[in-house]
């Protein structure tokens, strides 16, 4: 396709799809995973790639190396791989040097640490602490979501500093921290422990010690508590409360107790600390009316225990009657809509008064006020739906769509606290039947309306801008709309030309019963309605072909080191354009492989790295298509040769240097008898111009000798020789015999170039009738050479006629295609002998044909050829020798060929 635009759609059509870079990109990767960037370039082939780090360059350790053309990362290193990395590409021959754009790597870590307190500063201030402050010291990229844990429970804190308030017992315990982030999840390495003792419980600090004093001497008993708010103390005398006013005891402002006189033998004193602790914070209860319910008021921690109650509006509840106390509970039997309100739990003692509130609420049933109602809305604008009720406490409003909740979630739906509902913007699909549900702890409501969607005017699908039609095929292009009511669907021609008259229109259809070359243009299809108008849609339709494949690439096994051949062929109009692709990457032609013209793939000294699936595809403007194979790459075997093989390959060389003597015996022959003819046939006519006195007509040069062409007469001498004794009927029917598919030969690699054209080897199916595969050699006829082309007819029918055990056999004939295949009979021991024989071939342009000739060297001597190599004259004179000891073997006539220089003139 060259670079035509044609060729550029379809590659931006192929890019498109399977997407390509060749300029290395930023990436994510783990710290100590491994990475790769990826530099991609065409150009010579002796570019030379080199990568740079903020400018410095990069040098290859075990860790991080150059691979290619790429930069490898074994292990990504958080500290030094960050950066920018900058892929060089310079051409030794060019002198131009290419440097890529800036890419980076995201290095993704997470690290392990302990948790620490930052507030207070020691573990030994904790007692006197009004705050606490833990630190999770676990530290990543990105950065990471910590969680909190308590004795294992997780807490609903999310940053990596926790700061504890109002501290209470219920706050000790072993705190902990996990994160996590794209690099994975850890959790802290070392945890803390924390004993928080409750300040409004009174802690002995000084207790009261025994004493032994004499009668009516002094004794002094210390007592101190530490509480917030500070504690009242009270001394006990034999379980009586010690009063100041008492002649013998005094109570110091200190708390201790001071014994004027001590009287008895023996007495016990305590010292009591006199408390009351917290009731707690506000509480809720709803319920249903008409239900007997009940509310436990416990007594809070106190020294005396604290006498309850319960209060409402500052005067205490009855202890008879519908709603009443008894024992610390609240009891109402049963509950009514007036018993909502404010209830006070009260605790009394000694040392003081606390309280605590209970809000009570009687739930009633929903009413409606606005129910649902069937809705129309206009396509893509928003709708409503309302849905109010009202009850004690308010209803919860729940929306259903088919019997699923509708949420807030995507952003379709919005939920008012008043229970209406919005759809956004409303689709087609959202013409359904939706619920409403008004739910209390007292009862429910449901209702259901209906969404009408009005659909506005448009095409269902829009039709492609750009569309392909087979030639000479029926097509259509279709067009289809919808609205409110059925809209009115017509096709016309952008230049206000005429439809053809093979076109027909129908229900939007526009279609074409044989596609022409005219049909090819700009159309516009319309779709009007008498209430929303009318919208058009332009196509061009383009004239084509759509792409077909002529030749499928086929599952391949090729030795390593060797040739691999992948065929495709596609047709279509525009000519395809054929691209390759394995492990979703295109490939490009390189020193190793190439795509040819035709779309064959061409992968030479293939390696393991080779194998896979390789897709050839093909498109151009109508359409693209795409067929994968598999290709193996794999070790040649190595045979250990025994004796008898020694034995059977020297019997073959024998068997090979006896056919090249005779294949030149034979040619030399051809070509004397040749000119032996010519020298007999002009003394002919010599005697008879003499005798009759007829002009010589003769011309060397292409003009007619007696009617005939020097080049015929040459033809009819060379085959005259070799044709057979049948007729024509009987040539032909021995070349259908011969016929082999094309499609059944799967090639394994390339042997190299003869004067024909390429030289294979394949694995031929079923040609032989006791083997399902059959190893074969293969050659080409790809020469548009005339002469070649007779002489590979010639090798073919010569070859044809042969058969003997030690010449190697004709199998096959390719011929329903370009070019022309000959399949031989393939012999392993030979095969680098006959590569290196074709080279010697086409190097000094001689005729030889060594495949199967086994005729006996005669004794006529024949004048050397015209312009033949004084060495190849020697070589036929060795060859002729009579003694077969004096003739040169196989060996030493390759030896002697190989050794031959190239002559341009032979």
């Amino acid at each position: 396709l060259g670079s035509s635009p044609l060729k550029e759609l379809f590659l931006w059509q192929l890019i498109d799809q399977i997407g390509r870079s060749s300029e290395p990109q930023s990436q994510d990767a783990l710290h100590g995973r491994s990475a790769i960037l990826r530099c991609e370039l065409s150009g010579p082939e002796d570019m030379r790639f080199w990568w740079t780090q903020d400018g410095r360059r990069v040098q290859d350790s075990n860790r991080r190396f150059q691979e290619g053309s790429n930069l490898k990362f074994t292990a990504v290193d958080r500290h030094a791989d960050t950066g920018s990395f900058q892929c060089v590409a310079s051409s030794s021959s060019t002198g131009e040097t290419v440097t890529s754009a800036n890419a980076s790597i995201n290095i993704k870590w997470l690290e392990r640490g302990p948790i620490t307190m930052n507030e207070p500063a020691s573990e030994a201030e904790l007692e006197e602490a009004e705050r606490i402050v833990l630190q999770c010291h676990i530290d990543g990229h990105p950065r990471p979501s910590s969680k909190w844990f308590k004795d294992g429970a997780q807490l609903d804190r999310k940053d990596r500093i926790l700061t504890l308030t109002n501290l209470s017992t219920g706050d000790s315990g072993i705190y902990s921290c996990c994160a996590q982030n794209a690099a994975g999840k850890v959790c802290s390495n070392h945890n803390i422990t924390l004993n928080i003792f409750d300040k409004s419980v009174p802690r002995v600090l000084v207790a009261p010690v025994d004493q032994v004093v004499l009668r009516n001497e002094e004794a002094v008993f210390h007592c101190q508590f530490r509480a917030k708010p500070p504690p009242l103390i009270e001394w006990f005398h034999d379980a009586e409360p010690v009063l100041n006013k008492s002649r013998t005891v005094c109570l110091i402002p200190s708390s201790s107790l001071f014994a004027l006189r001590v009287s008895k033998r023996s007495a016990a004193v305590v010292c009591v600390s006199v408390e009351i602790a917290d009731m707690g914070e506000r509480l809720w209860r709803v319920f249903s009316a008409g239900r007997g319910e009940r509310v436990r008021c416990d007594p809070p921690r106190g020294q005396p225990e604290p006498q309850v109650w319960w209060e409402r509006a500052g005067a205490r509840v009855a202890s008879e009657g519908r709603v009443h106390q008894r024992d610390g509970d609240l009891i109402f039997s049963p509950t009514d809509r007036s018993d909502s309100g404010v209830y006070t739990c009260v605790a009394r003692n000694t040392a003081g008064q606390k309280q605590q509130e209970l809000v009570v609420t009687v739930a009633t049933s929903p009413e409606w006020i606005v129910q649902p109602q069937d809705t129309h809305v206009e396509e893509g604008q928003p709708g409503f739906l309302h849905c109010h009720a009202r009850s004690t406490p308010e209803p919860r409003v729940t929306w259903y769509r088919k019997s699923v909740p509708i949420t807030e979630e995507g952003s379709r739906y919005k939920l008012f606290s008043n229970g209406t509902l919005r759809i956004n913007s409303a689709e087609v699909n959202d013409a359904q039947t939706y619920s409403c549900v008004c739910v209390t702890q007292a009862g429910s409501l449901s209702a259901h309306a209906r969404i009408h969607i009005l659909e506005k005017l448009k095409f269902t699908p829009v039709p492609q801008p750009s569309q392909c039609l087979q030639l000479d095929r029926e097509s259509s292009v279709s067009c289809v709309a919808k609205a409110r009511e059925t809209p009115i669907m017509h096709w016309s021609r952008a230049d206000g030309a005429d439809l053809p008259s093979h076109a027909s229109q129908m229900n939007g259809a526009l279609r074409f019963s044989t596609v022409t070359r005219a049909d090819g243009g700009n159309y516009t299809c319309v779709a009007s309605s008498s209430v929303q108008g009318e919208i058009r849609a332009h196509v061009h339709l383009t004239v084509g072909v759509h792409v077909e494949f002529k030749l499928e690439p086929e599952q391949t096994t090729v030795y390593q080191g060797h040739t691999a051949v992948l065929h495709c062929q596609a047709s279509g109009d525009p000519q395809p354009y054929v691209q390759w692709m394995l492990k979703d990457k295109l490939l490009s032609s390189s020193s190793s492989s190439r795509s040819m013209p035709n779309g064959s793939l061409v992968i030479s000294n293939v390696t393991t790295e080779d194998t896979g699936v390789y897709t050839c595809i093909a498109g151009n403007t109508c359409n693209i298509r795409d067929t994968a194979a598999q290709l193996y790459v794999v070790e040649k075997p190595v045979h250990p040769r025994s004796e008898d093989e020694d034995k059977s390959q020297f019997k073959m060389f024998q068997t090979i240097a006896l056919s090249v003597a005779v294949a030149v015996a034979y040619i030399i022959a051809v070509l004397g008898l040749m000119f032996y003819c010519k020298q007999r046939r002009k003394s002919k006519r010599l005697q008879k111009n003499r005798a009759g006195g007829e002009p010589e007509t003769e011309c060397l040069n292409g003009v007619q000798l007696n009617g005939h062409r020097v080049s015929e007469i040459h033809e009819e001498v060379a085959l005259s020789s070799m044709r057979p004794s049948a007729d024509s009927e009987k040539q032909q029917s021995c070349g259908d015999e011969l016929h082999f598919p094309r499609a059944h030969l799967q090639t394994i690699t390339s042997l190299g170039r003869g004067v024909f054209g390429e030289v294979f080897l394949a694995k031929a199916r079923a040609i032989e009738e006791t083997e399902p595969e059959t190893l074969v050699l293969v050659k080409s006829l790809e020469s548009r050479e005339e002469t070649h082309r007779s002489e590979f007819r010639r090798e073919l029918e010569m070859f044809s006629k042969l058969n003997h055990a030690h010449v190697v056999r004709l199998l096959g004939i390719c011929r329903e295609t370009q070019p022309h295949y000959m399949i031989l009979e393939y012999v392993d021991l030979v095969l680098n002998t006959f590569k290196c024989f074709i080279n010697s071939m086409q190097q000094s342009r001689l005729c030889l044909n060594v495949f199967g000739l086994c005729l006996q060297a005669g004794t006529l001597r024949l004048s050397p050829p015209v312009n033949c190599p004084a060495h190849v004259c020697s070589l036929m004179s060795h060859c002729w020798a009579s003694s077969p000891k004096e003739r040169p073997t196989f060996s030493e006539i390759l030896q002697i060929l190989t050794d031959s220089p190239a002559d341009t003139k032979v």
